[in-house]
Formats: structure tokens, C-alpha cells, sequence
């Protein structure tokens, strides 16, 4: 397990604890169909909570204050599983320490296999890749004679410009003049009083003001 992982050999604790841990889940006592935990407990074990040893993990930072824009986890490294608690041991590269919690996500993805595929297909690229040879187009240095280009005419926008409209599209007065904002705001804010007071109100009617 630690020469597996490429770990110093101050983790032989740890690596021997974890592989006894295992040993009594997962191997079966010879004569029966149980384990040494299902014939010491009367339960069979679960093994949905196993990981591989050594692998990297992300612990929470819930032991520490920390402020907003800080990392809220710390890097470590998976060393087995807890015995008193529901909880892993493992330790923080950060602090050096080891500690069981059990806020912790672990990638215990083969590494070295995916560095294996991905050496093997960057070679398979190295072999494939052969240049091609991409031919230039030939250019003709033989000058067109004009009776051999034909050029369409391209069609651009009309100058034509139409001063007068049909009567039927005019909508009012065409002799009237043409009134602007300016003129309508002038009309708008002018006050016009009556010359004389009217008593009723077709008196009012009349009125031209």
C-alpha cells in the first residue's frame, strides 16, 4: 500500500490499521460464508464507504474561522477509517496533522492509469501526424484580353428622385403648409380671451374664442 502510492514509511501505522480494517469486512473465515465482522457483530458489513489508501481528498474547513474569499477546503490525503467515530482519517497537507472528519470528498481516480492513456495517445498522435504537402494553386502570368472578360453590370441605387407624390397617397390639404413642432408648441401656449362674458351656453358656443 505504500509503495503503491509512493508514501514515506511513517504511514506503516496507518496503512497497517486501514488494511486490518479491511481484512475483517471483506474476507470470509474459512469453513463459512461469513465474515470475521459478521460473525463478531451478527451483521453483514458494508463496504459502499471503502476508498483506495492514499488517495487525494478535499477535507472541509470547519475547525478554523474563516473569511469570505478564503478556501473552504484543505487539500490531504486518505489514510483509513475511523473506529470510534462514523468518520476518515486523513491528513492535512496543510496544517501536517492527522485528524478524522468526516466532511471530506476523496478522488481515488488511478491517476498513473490515466497518465499511461494519455502518454499512449499523445504517441499514436506523434506517428499519425504525417505533414501533407499542399499544393500551391498555379497562377496565370498570361494577361486577359478584354474580349475575353465579361463583367456583369452591377446594378446600384436609383438617383431618380420623385418631387411630386399621387393625390391619392397625400393624406389633408396639400396646400397647407407643412407645421412643425416648433409652430404647434407655439399655438399651444398661446391664451386667448373672450370679448365678451357669455350667460349660457349656446352663448359660449358662439363664441369664436
Amino acid at each position: 500500500m505504500l509503495h503503491a502510492k509512493k508514501l514515506s514509511y511513517g504511514f506503516w501505522a496507518e496503512a497497517m490499521n486501514t488494511a486490518c480494517y479491511i481484512h475483517n469486512r471483506v474476507t470470509l473465515r474459512s469453513g463459512t460464508t461469513s465474515t470475521l465482522y459478521e460473525l463478531w457483530k451478527g451483521r453483514k458489513p458494508t463496504v459502499k464507504y471503502f476508498h483506495v489508501f492514499g488517495s487525494k481528498c478535499y477535507i472541509l474547513a470547519d475547525r478554523e474561522p474563516r473569511r469570505k474569499m478564503d478556501p473552504k477546503s484543505d487539500e490531504g490525503m486518505f489514510l483509513g477509517y475511523s473506529t470510534n467515530n462514523k468518520a476518515y482519517r486523513v491528513y492535512n497537507s496543510r496544517t501536517k496533522t492527522m485528524m478524522e472528519s468526516i466532511n471530506v470528498v476523496i478522488d481515488d481516480t488511478p491517476g498513473e492509469n490515466v497518465q499511461d492513456e494519455a502518454g499512449d495517445a499523445i504517441a499514436s498522435d506523434s506517428y499519425n501526424d504525417v505533414p501533407e504537402i499542399v499544393k500551391e494553386p498555379e497562377i496565370n502570368t498570361k494577361t486577359p484580353s478584354s474580349e475575353s472578360i465579361n463583367v456583369p453590370p452591377k446594378k446600384g441605387p436609383s438617383i431618380r428622385i420623385q418631387k411630386n407624390h399621387p393625390l391619392e397617397l397625400i393624406i389633408g390639404n396639400p396646400d397647407q403648409g407643412i407645421a412643425t413642432r416648433r409652430t404647434n408648441d407655439l399655438v399651444s401656449n398661446s391664451c386667448f380671451v373672450s370679448k365678451f362674458e357669455p350667460k349660457n351656453v349656446k352663448e359660449a358656443l358662439t363664441d369664436e374664442f
